[in-house]
């Protein structure tokens, strides 16, 4: 009797354990917090890990997309970040670290931040469509 049970219940975990499993957030864009940082906007941003390995940049969105839309929309607090249209609905928000390249232009955020960007990326469209915000000081 106890084999049994044991048996049927093992079934019943198999079948309906999907069911149980946390759902993967789905996330509509980047939002990079600097308005603490003295960054300089720039036409040519990079945000990069604390190893100085590049995140996101021009490199990821096609010349064409750069041209029409540029690579990052620049707002002033999170409230503007979280309406802007090309992150509108569920954005991740990072905060950055730190400024560097030249002139201030690029964030630094840190190793783990940019992991979870880099395993989300292979399943969202975010970096190459540019939904991407960063709030400055």
């Amino acid at each position: 009797m106890k084999r049994g049970f044991s048996a049927a219940f093992l079934v019943i975990f198999i079948l309906f354990s999907p069911l149980w499993a946390p759902a993967q957030t789905v996330y509509t864009g980047l939002i990079f917090d600097a308005q603490n940082l003295a960054f300089t906007p720039s036409a040519s941003v990079k945000i990069l890990d604390e190893d100085g390995r590049e995140v996101y940049g021009s490199a990821y969105v096609s010349k064409e997309w750069v041209e029409k839309h540029g690579i990052v929309s620049y707002v002033k607090d999170l409230a503007q970040a979280k309406a802007n249209q090309r992150v509108a609905g569920n954005p991740l928000v990072i905060k950055a670290l730190k400024v560097a390249g030249p002139n201030n232009r690029d964030l630094v955020i840190s190793n783990e931040d940019a992991r979870r960007i880099r395993d989300l990326a292979k399943h969202l469209n975010f970096l190459d469509a540019a939904k991407v915000v960063i709030i400055v000081p």
